[in-house]
């Protein structure tokens, strides 16, 4: 996968940002140089225009005609210009004036093309009053048309050098801008390069992790290392749990292995008759059989606990349950326990058939082995407000003390070690119920006093129906 910097991708973005503004001010700023420097030129051919005005003299001939004295003008050499009197007749002209340059069109400004020189041109009417002594003093006035141009090429050069200054200034600004952005995103980024060098110190067991200060300063960074911190706390949690529970499913099967051995070696002290010898087989049988249960418990657990919270399989709860109690009710006719169910049919759940009979199974077993004699157990479901199916299983047995109750969930705990060796208990029925409820997306708790006995509640998702072959 190509990596990429954030430093270099905002960098390019601010980069490309400033020349993007840079281009639309620049194009800005020429515009608004051209029009006043063009301004500036029309004002230029408008007071040319004014001298070539003042050159304008009297023939002092009998039709009134007027002339242009040439030591009266003082203009550029690359300059044109034509006067013309009111009739249109050409009164005077710069020598080789070009006839595009000087042909009249009634338009006060315009552009023109001569070779390849683009022009300026400026027609005016204009009205030239002279004084003659016959006049008695009143000035005559000569109305006239002047048509004056210059080339464009000082305009255009004047706009192209702006131009080159404002270019040069943009790159300049942008330059700048760049090497500052990267060293600020370099400063602003550099409790994220602290995050990362803190949590890479992280490593089994020893998973310990503390944000450094300037992190949880940063506000867009504090979530993260916030996050991190839970997240190290609950993997630390979970090595502890799986570390107990080795511990403990270590000194359950050397404790189990150790009991078989002592049943062997119990036989092998002396010559025994052939009843005894049945006898102690049948011992380390029965004590083989609680090992390959455990076993079987602790696979059952570790195969619950890797299961996805998705579940496509849904079950009948109401039947669940009766085939779970009928698979059960020798149990309790051996304790002498009751069982009873009230569960409407219809009651459908989210979860494999073979998950749903563990639990029942498990809650079940487990609350007739805690039942005096004579006493019942029931198993009840129903709707819930939220929608999600409550299946709830009681008994009416001695209870459990108020601090053993936090701990029932944990694997292989045991209140009371000696009952349960008697009842065959591994201390894992409930951390599998746990499992599989939790797996399903739902929730498992208890509620027990030594007076009225111990009340399981588990929440679970409610399915839709499906044909029997499709849960089973």
């Amino acid at each position: 996968m190509r990596s990429r910097s954030l430093v270099r991708q905002s960098v390019g973005i601010v980069v490309v940002s400033q020349l993007l503004c840079g281009a639309l001010l620049g194009g800005g700023a020429l515009l608004h140089e051209r029009q006043v420097r063009l301004h500036a030129f029309d004002v230029r051919l408008q007071g040319r225009s004014d001298s070539l005005l003042g050159a304008i003299q009297d023939a002092e001939d009998p039709n009134d005609n007027v002339l242009i004295d040439p030591s009266e003008l003082r203009l550029p050499n690359d300059d044109v210009y034509a006067v013309y009197n009111q009739g249109g007749r050409l009164l005077g002209s710069s020598p080789g004036a070009p006839p595009a340059l000087i042909s009249r069109h009634g338009d006060q400004y315009r552009d023109a093309q001569s070779g390849r020189s683009t022009y300026r041109i400026l027609e005016r009417e204009a009205l030239r009053v002279i004084d003659r002594a016959e006049s008695n003093g009143k000035g005559l006035q000569r109305p006239v048309t002047i048509l004056y141009a210059s080339p464009e090429g000082q305009l255009w050069h004047e706009v192209l050098e702006a131009a080159r200054f404002y270019l040069l200034a943009i790159a300049l600004a942008t330059t700048g801008s760049m090497l500052f952005v990267a060293m600020l995103l370099k400063r602003a980024l550099r409790p994220l390069t602290e995050l990362a060098d803190a949590a890479a110190q992280l490593s089994p067991p020893a998973l310990v992790f503390t944000a450094p200060a300037g992190v949880m300063q940063v506000l867009e960074l504090r979530p993260l290392a916030e996050a991190l911190n839970d997240t190290v706390f609950r993997l630390r949690e979970a090595f502890a749990r799986e570390q107990r529970f080795v511990a403990d499913a270590a000194h359950e099967l050397k404790t189990a292995i150790a009991v078989v051995r002592s049943s062997v070696q119990l036989l092998m002290l002396r010559r025994r008759t052939a009843d005894e010898y049945v006898a102690g087989l049948e011992r380390i049988l029965e004590d083989n059989t609680r090992v390959e249960a455990l076993v079987a418990q602790m696979l059952q657990l570790a195969s619950a606990e890797a299961e996805s919270t998705s579940c496509e399989a849904t079950v009948e709860l109401s039947g669940l349950i009766a085939e779970a109690l009928a698979q059960l009710r020798p149990l309790a006719e051996a304790r002498d326990v009751a069982l009873s169910a009230d569960c409407p049919q219809g009651t459908w759940i989210e979860l494999a058939h073979e998950r749903a009979i563990t639990l029942v199974s498990n809650l079940v077993v487990n609350a007739v082995q805690h039942s005096s004699i004579g006493q019942c157990v029931t198993v009840s479901a129903k709707v819930g407000r939220t929608g999600k199916v409550l299946l709830q299983i009681g008994d009416a047995g001695a209870g459990i003390a108020p601090e053993a109750l936090r701990h029932v969930f944990e694997r292989f705990y045991r209140e009371d070690r000696s009952r349960s060796r008697n009842t065959g208990g591994t201390g894992l029925g409930l951390s599998i119920c746990k499992a599989i409820a939790e797996a399903a997306g739902g929730e498992i708790s208890i509620e027990s006093s030594r007076e009225h006995g111990t009340l399981v509640t588990v929440t679970l998702i409610a399915g839709l129906p499906k044909h029997e072959g499709a849960h089973r």
